[in-house]
């Protein structure tokens, strides 16, 4: 898939859109949540980018391998057969109740089998039983351009390293991610890694934002400079990064290219201050 060019819609607009979407995305994640054998890290609850498809799909499930996925632009729930779509649902002007029992009756479980994950979650009235909007329909496809770009190229920046976990999504916080183990044979705890992953914005910056963490974090005062572009963020957690406002600084045939070589650098720097 090629790159979708960005900044159509201005990246501290798409906050309504984007607080939405995630919580469109706990259906999403409900289907592995509850129907998968539970992980220690987790996994069983996360999401993936389908690039061909254009939406966030979660775990399949069952013999017939169903699984749930979620159309941005048009907020659709969507059940999927592999890669073909069994069953639609506009969410606009529904609440989380009713896509959730929806969601069940599709994939032929009793409802009250299907949870939501359980987690804090931003505060938005569909949480508290109100209905999704028809609105904000640019701020969405905005915000699937992102998602697309982000997870190509996260995707091409762990391909060759063969201690990195797979880029997913997580329900969370809803951030796509891949972690590269600097130390594999080493526990948990003791490893080194480097998180590589993409906010579509929260607390920390409200516009969307590459990030690169190195683990354990380092001393502020050794951090090591970075690429034009690419900032040192220190406050709650240390990790280099790239805001969208810098992604969208370039023309749009230069922004994968720019972004690319900016990440690649906190990368580097990442691994250099760990290696101290």
């Amino acid at each position: 898939m090629s790159w979708k060019p960005l900044g159509s819609v201005l990246p501290d607009t798409l906050i309504e859109a984007r607080v939405e979407l995630h919580w469109a995305t706990q259906l999403v994640s409900a289907v592995g949540t509850s129907l998968l054998p539970p992980q220690p890290d987790f996994s069983h609850t996360n999401c993936g980018w389908l690039g061909e498809l254009g939406v966030l799909a979660g775990r399949a499930v069952g013999e017939d391998a169903l699984r749930a996925a979620l159309v941005f632009q048009g907020l659709e729930l969507v059940v999927l057969d592999d890669t073909e779509e069994r069953a639609t649902l506009s969410l606009a002007g529904r609440t989380l109740e009713e896509g959730r029992v929806w969601l069940a009756n599709e994939l032929g479980v009793p409802s009250d089998e299907l949870r939501l994950p359980e987690h804090e979650m931003p505060s938005h009235p569909v949480g508290d039983g109100g209905v999704f909007s028809e609105a904000r329909a640019d701020q969405r496809t905005e915000l699937a351009a992102w998602f697309a770009d982000a997870s190509r190229l996260l995707n091409e920046l762990v391909v060759d390293e063969p201690a990195s976990s797979p880029v997913r999504c997580w329900p969370h916080h809803f951030d796509t991610a891949s972690l590269i183990v600097l130390d594999p044979d080493a526990g948990p705890e003791e490893a080194r890694s480097v998180g590589v992953g993409f906010s579509p914005g929260d607390q920390s910056y409200e516009q969307p934002y590459f990030y690169v963490n190195p683990w354990p974090y380092p001393d502020a005062d050794a951090l090591p400079p970075l690429e034009e572009g690419v900032r040192w963020h220190t406050t709650g957690w240390t990790g280099a990064v790239l805001t969208a406002d810098q992604v969208i600084s370039v023309p749009p045939e230069q922004q994968q290219a720019h972004a690319s070589r900016a990440l690649n650098s906190a990368i580097a720097a990442s691994r250099a201050v760990l290696d101290e």
